[in-house]
């Protein structure tokens, strides 16, 4: 009975233990930059084991502060979102706090942050086409559906619901699955790597 009492209790505090233990930053720093016809969007992020925050800046002067918080097998169990609008619109921020429908994974426009977690979550499933639920953030998040098809070891496709390779997004990546750069032919959006360019 006493071995019992003390398995028990090893156990609570191994799992305890385990709840508190710190976040292991995987990746620091990292810097993007994508455009689309007048617009110039920057971003920044960094991921850890639990989450990956990051911010998107707006050459229009908006942004949007993120942090997608992980979970095993390259699930989401949610993201939290602050707008920070351009200061001459004199509107005050605003926070969501967006739940993940089971197995579901969220995009915000063509943030590089948000479309890797897609990339691991095909890779964890597996196989040359993966189709994944996807939920796209923004004034009315909209649940759809968008396959990632490998062409290659070092590039992907990733189509919306219509399957047309010109409105899909068109990315370059390392052996890791980073993006190293990437477009959508028929927008002319590009996607690049600050870092890779420096």
């Amino acid at each position: 009975m006493r071995a019992a009492r003390a398995y028990g209790a090893l156990a609570v505090g191994l799992v305890a233990a385990a709840c508190t233990a710190p976040e292991k930053q995987l990746e620091v720093g990292r810097s993007y930059q994508s455009v689309t016809y007048t617009d110039t969007t920057d971003e920044s992020f960094s991921r850890s084991d639990r989450a990956i925050t990051g911010v998107l800046v707006s050459h229009y002067g908006d942004s949007v502060r993120f942090r997608i918080r992980t979970m095993r097998d390259a699930l989401v169990s949610g993201v939290d979102l602050t707008l920070h609008p351009a200061s001459n619109r004199g509107e005050g921020l605003s926070t969501a706090r967006v739940g993940m429908p089971k197995g579901t994974l969220p995009m915000l426009e063509s943030s590089v942050a948000f479309l890797e977690q897609l990339l691991r979550r095909a890779r964890v499933v597996g196989g040359d086409s993966v189709s994944l639920p996807v939920l796209l953030l923004g004034k009315h998040a909209t649940l759809n559906v968008f396959t990632v098809v490998a062409n290659g070891s070092d590039s992907v496709m990733l189509l919306g619901p219509d399957g047309n390779p010109a409105m899909g997004l068109h990315l370059a990546v390392d052996p890791q699955g980073r993006i190293l750069g990437g477009g959508i032919p028929v927008s002319g959006t590009r996607i690049f790597s600050v870092d890779a360019s420096r």
